[in-house]
C-alpha cells in the first residue's frame, strides 16, 4: 500500500500513537523513579511488615445497579455475585479523575486535591484539573518504597492524569480490549510476581461500547441504530417518542452484555492468578471508579441544573444520582469479613495498608473494610456544571449544590430511585450543618499540614 492510501485510511494519531505511548510511558516512568527516590531521602518509615500482593482492577463506568449484586433483572456479573465477599460501594466521585485518586490515596477530593478547580466546571478544559497534593502517598509509593514490583494499567486517560510521576503508567488507546490490557498485565507478572502491586484500569464499559462478538448480543441482539456504541438523545427537547425509547432499550440492552464480558476478564484474570500459584498471596478487588447515567434523572437534572454543554441525562460526572456513584466491590483473597452492607472506595487504601500491617502519618477518609463503616459516606467533585455533593448518613442523602440552589433531602429506603426530593428545612439543616463541619476541619487541616493545591 502506497504511503498516500495508508494516511488516508489510517488516522495521523493512530500512526504515531505508539511512539507518543513510548516516550510519555518513559517520562511517567522516570518521574515516578525521582519521585521515590526523593521520599527515601526523607528517611519516611513505611515499612510493610506483611508482603502480600495486591491488585486492583477497575471496569470505567461500571454502574452497581445493572449487576447481579442487585435485584437486577439480567444475571451480568456472575463471577462477582460468586465471590462471598462482594457487595456494594459508593465512588467518591461521579468521574474518573477525582475517583481514582481517592483509590489511590483513602481521601475524598476535597482532601487529595485531586478535581477541578474552577466554580463552573468543564471536563473538555483539562487546563483547570489538578494533581494528587505532593504531601499525600499513593498505594504505587508505598508499594515502590517497599522494593514492590508496581504496575499502573489504563485504557482512559483520565485516569493517568492524578499519578502521572505517582505512578509507574503504562497507556493504552481508548478502545482498547481489557482482554489486551489484561494479557500484558499476565505477561509482566510472569517475572514480577513476587511482591507486586498492580491496578487495571479497563475501559470496556465506557462509551464506545464495543463488546467483542461473543458478547455483543449476549441477552438478545442490539439493533444497529445510529450512534448506539455512543450517546445519542443527549438533549432534553430530544428525549421523548418511539425512536428515543427504542434507542434507550438498545443501549441498555448493550451497556448490560459489555458488563457480561467485564465479568467474564474479571474472572479470567482470577483464574490466572490461581494457576499460576499467586491467588494464596495476593488480595484482589473488582469494582468500579463510577456507574453510568441512562436518562433516570434527565428531566429533573434539565429542570435544576446547569450543565454547559446543554447535555442532560447520560453518561457520569454530571451529577452524584445513585446511579452514577454506586458501583460493585468484590474482594478475594482476603480472610477478614466484610463489615457493612454499603461501603466507600476510599475504604480499599486502609484496607491494604491494614493488610500490609503499614500506616500513613496522617488521618484517612477511608476505614478498613473488616471495620465498622464511617458514619457518613460522600460523593463530590463533579466534571461538569457546578460542584455538588451527595452526603450520606444511614438512609438519608443529601444533594448539595449550593449554585444551583439545590439543596434537598431523599429517603433512600422509601426513595430508592430518587424521585421525591425533600426540601424540609429541618432535615436538610441538619445533614447540610454535618457536611460543612466535615469540609471546614478539613480545609483547616490541610492548612496545618502546609498542603498546597493539587501539586
Amino acid at each position: 500500500m502506497k504511503l498516500k492510501e495508508t494516511l488516508l485510511r489510517t488516522p495521523l494519531k493512530d500512526m504515531f500513537y505508539w511512539t507518543y505511548k513510548v516516550k510519555k510511558e518513559e517520562k511517567y516512568h522516570r518521574e515516578f523513579e525521582k519521585r521515590i527516590k526523593e521520599l527515601k531521602r526523607q528517611n519516611l518509615n513505611f515499612d510493610i511488615s506483611d508482603r502480600v500482593n495486591v491488585l486492583i482492577v477497575v471496569a470505567d463506568c461500571l454502574r452497581f445497579k445493572n449487576t447481579s449484586l442487585s435485584e437486577y433483572e439480567r444475571d451480568t456479573t456472575p463471577f462477582l455475585a460468586s465471590l462471598k465477599r462482594s457487595g456494594k460501594a459508593m465512588a467518591a466521585a461521579p468521574w474518573t479523575h477525582p475517583s481514582v485518586a481517592s483509590l489511590m490515596t483513602g481521601l475524598y477530593p476535597h482532601n487529595h486535591g485531586a478535581y477541578i478547580t474552577s466554580k463552573l466546571r468543564n471536563f473538555d478544559n483539562p487546563k483547570d484539573f489538578r494533581a494528587i497534593r505532593k504531601g499525600i502517598l499513593t498505594l504505587p509509593e508505598i508499594a515502590a518504597l517497599n522494593d514492590y514490583n508496581v504496575y499502573f494499567a489504563t485504557s482512559i486517560d483520565v485516569a493517568s492524569f492524578p499519578l502521572r510521576g505517582r505512578a509507574p503508567l503504562r497507556l493504552y488507546p481508548a478502545e482498547t480490549s481489557g482482554e489486551k490490557i489484561i494479557k500484558d498485565f499476565l505477561k509482566w507478572l510472569v517475572d514480577h510476581g513476587e511482591n507486586f502491586f498492580a491496578y487495571l484500569h479497563l475501559g470496556d464499559t465506557h462509551e464506545p461500547l464495543l463488546p467483542p462478538k461473543m458478547f455483543k448480543n449476549y441477552f438478545g441482539e442490539v439493533k444497529k441504530l445510529k450512534n448506539i456504541e455512543r450517546w445519542a438523545f443527549q438533549r432534553p427537547e430530544e428525549q421523548h417518542g418511539r425512536e428515543f425509547e427504542e434507542f434507550k432499550e438498545n443501549k441498555v440492552l448493550l451497556y448490560d452484555n459489555t458488563i457480561r464480558y467485564v465479568d467474564h476478564l474479571f474472572e479470567s484474570i482470577h483464574k490466572s492468578l490461581e494457576e499460576m500459584g499467586l491467588l494464596g498471596n495476593t488480595i484482589v478487588f473488582f469494582t468500579g471508579d463510577h456507574g453510568e447515567e441512562f436518562w433516570e434523572h434527565a428531566k429533573i437534572e434539565a429542570k435544576n441544573f446547569y450543565d454547559p454543554r446543554g447535555i442532560y441525562g447520560v453518561g457520569h460526572g454530571h451529577n452524584v444520582f445513585n446511579e452514577i456513584i454506586e458501583v460493585p466491590l468484590a474482594v478475594d483473597g482476603w480472610t477478614e469479613k466484610l463489615r457493612g452492607d454499603e461501603r466507600s472506595l476510599v475504604d480499599l487504601f486502609p484496607t491494604i495498608l491494614k493488610t500490609w500491617g503499614g500506616e500513613v502519618p496522617y488521618p484517612l477518609d477511608g476505614r478498613s473494610l473488616d471495620k465498622k463503616p464511617t458514619r457518613f459516606r460522600l460523593s463530590e467533585a463533579v466534571g461538569y456544571g457546578y460542584e455538588k455533593k451527595a452526603f450520606r448518613i444511614k438512609n438519608m442523602k443529601l444533594l448539595y449544590a449550593p449554585d444551583d440552589d439545590v439543596e434537598w433531602i431523599f429517603l433512600l429506603d422509601k426513595d430508592k430511585g430518587e424521585r421525591k426530593p425533600i426540601i424540609r428545612e429541618e432535615l436538610t439543616g441538619l445533614l447540610k450543618k454535618r457536611l460543612l463541619s466535615l469540609l471546614a476541619r478539613d480545609e483547616v487541616r490541610i492548612k496545618l499540614r502546609g498542603w498546597n493545591h493539587g501539586g
